[in-house]
């Protein structure tokens, strides 16, 4: 039997991961091995260890593997912040399933409506896979329903500024362009 895990070794584990595809699949394995052979006196949930050995498959590139560990971890019932579907959000774009992503947030966003941290996960999620439309819809969400709470207001627009990318360059030695009118 082996000694309980605490938030400490779960951070020494996370942080000594090498960030090569083996280093990251070895630390997903040693998490789930964690997370299955839960002995009295964990202090980390099993949810959490799984949602850790999840993120660490997809760093990994094993997309299928950090659904699946993704999934269990919800069905823990162990609540993750901000919200263990986040991380089901998150695997479910590694694999390429959108359609199923956006559903899922969806849900999430309506029964967590005023959670700031929930549009700063799933925007930054839709983000990062490369779907700026996804990300600023969850970012717009946001600011209409957190728009009481400045600090929540000003964490919003900075990750929705960070996850546009870089602007275009626009050449000004010709010129300003011409406006464009509307067409009737």
């Amino acid at each position: 039997m082996r000694a309980p895990v605490s938030t400490t070794d779960l951070e020494a584990v996370e942080l000594s991961a090498a960030n090569d595809a083996p280093g990251q699949r070895a630390v997903a394995e040693l998490l789930e091995s964690w997370a299955l052979g839960a002995v009295p006196g964990d202090s980390v949930s099993r949810g959490r260890l799984l949602v850790a050995a999840s993120e660490h498959a997809a760093f990994a590139g094993d997309g299928a593997r950090a659904l699946r560990l993704a999934r269990q971890a919800l069905g823990t019932g162990d609540h993750v912040s901000p919200d263990t579907r986040c991380y089901v959000v998150s695997a479910l774009l590694v694999c390429g399933h959108l359609a199923e992503a956006v559903a899922l947030a969806e849900q999430v966003l309506r029964e967590r409506a005023g959670d700031v941290e929930a549009y700063l996960f799933l925007g930054e999620e839709f983000a990062w896979h490369r779907q700026p439309e996804e990300a600023q819809r969850v970012y717009t969400q946001g600011l209409f329903r957190c728009s009481a709470d400045e600090e929540a207001v000003e964490a919003l627009l900075g990750a929705w500024r960070r996850g546009r990318g870089r602007p275009s360059v626009v050449d000004l030695r010709g010129g300003l362009p011409a406006p464009s009118l509307p067409v009737d």
